[in-house]
């Protein structure tokens, strides 16, 4: 009789189990795996377990996200051989491969916090032509509701950072530097580069200029790539960055809402700290808040002016981490949707919008009576959490 099959079953359900225990650690961690099936196998398959647990860590996983893919790759190793995986320094996952072992060991400190200043969701005009941005990484407490003040880690003391705005077939120049107390890069969805070139890990107190050219039309979104991606996410380090097409858009009054979500370590701390453990385990309404631009019901007291009778144009970046916008204006129909932002991407009539984690969209339409329209997640528990925004259109 043939055992394998049971035998790789059985060897699964340990590998389970094991992986189980560790996902009550706190990540990043260096779990210990020697003499453990799961240890062994990735010793046998990868050559490196440090490597490996780095690489995994560097995406921000739980050991548990790697179950899925442990059955398939012990089949593999039964009947045939694995692909060589690149050395440390050959790769990228996430941030740069030489990240030190505890790079996430840290979270923000709090600091004198910041006066909150309403965060302009009114987008300037761009012209198209070479662009330079520096974009500063800095250890900032910020306001993130009222009475509510968040150790952060963020770009430029903002969450989020400042929304960066270019025209399709621009070239563009990005300085980043840190200024913050560990390791910090900044990865940008809106560029074809190599990662390990181009979002590589900075120290404190260093700096890296490259350039892209900006190709494809979209909302992006831009963030810190190292280790806990997750982590150094949810402390606060994305931004949006806005590739018109070079073609322009029609005229409109337009503005950036990036949505987000905040995960507090102690809800009764005089300052909130990011938590790991509930963005790594974030389901239902476990978030302490969802905002727009970084900040609970920021224009439900302070309403955005619109125009009656004028096109509008919403560009929606969903920073995440972890949820799902669906992104609705009551009393208004999405005349267009442009999914990612890009004109060739078009949609129509639409009540609603979903928007991913890490991804955009534009909705646009027109009011036409004035009166005061709330802009929310329609997933109504984040709106009840902070997602709601109110446009005063006269």
């Amino acid at each position: 009789m043939d055992h394998s099959s049971n035998n790789g079953t059985v060897r699964f359900s340990n590998i389970l189990e094991e992986v189980f225990i560790m996902s009550f650690m706190r990540l990043p961690v260096t779990p210990d795996l020697e003499g453990t099936a799961l240890g062994q196998h990735l010793e046998r398959q990868l050559g490196d377990r440090r490597a490996f647990l780095r690489r995994a860590t560097a995406l921000g996983l739980a050991l548990p996200a790697l179950a899925a893919a442990a059955y398939p790759v012990v089949a593999q190793h039964e009947h045939e051989a694995t692909p060589p995986v690149p050395e440390d320094g050959d790769g990228y996952v996430g941030s740069d491969a030489s990240t030190s072992d505890d790079t996430g060991d840290s979270t923000p400190v709090p600091q004198s916090p910041t006066a909150h200043t309403v965060y302009d969701p009114v987008l300037a005009p761009v012209e198209s032509g070479p662009k330079d941005f520096t974009v500063v990484a800095k250890d900032t407490t910020v306001f993130v509701a009222k009475d509510t003040p968040y150790a952060g880690w963020t770009f430029d003391d903002t969450i989020p950072g400042r929304t960066l705005r270019v025209v399709e077939g621009d070239t563009v120049t990005m300085t980043v530097r840190n200024e913050g107390a560990i390791m910090h890069s900044l990865d940008t969805h809106a560029a074809k580069t190599s990662p390990e070139l181009n979002y590589r890990n900075l120290e404190s107190g260093e700096e890296f200029t490259w350039n892209f050219v900006a190709t494809t039309p979209g909302a992006f979104m831009y963030h810190c790539g190292t280790p806990p991606v997750l982590l150094h996410i949810g402390a606060g380090m994305y931004g949006a960055m806005i590739v018109n097409p070079k073609e322009g858009w029609s005229p409109a009054q337009e503005l950036i809402f990036v949505q987000s979500e905040f995960y507090f370590e102690d809800a009764d701390a005089p300052v909130m700290s990011p938590s790991m453990t509930k963005m790594m385990f974030a389901s239902g309404m476990m978030m302490d808040g969802v905002a727009f631009n970084g900040y609970l019901n920021q224009y439900v007291e302070n309403p955005i002016a619109v125009k009656v009778g004028e096109p509008i144009r919403i560009f929606v970046v969903n920073a995440g981490p972890n949820v799902w916008s669906s992104f609705h204006v009551v009393g208004a129909i999405f005349d267009r949707v442009c999914v990612n932002a890009n004109p060739r991407n078009e949609l129509f009539g639409l009540q609603s919008v979903s928007i991913g984690p890490g991804d955009g969209a534009c909705v646009e339409f027109t009011l036409e009576e004035p009166g005061t329209y709330v802009a929310v997640n329609h997933s109504f528990g984040h709106a009840a959490h902070g997602a709601i925004a109110l446009l005063q259109a006269e």
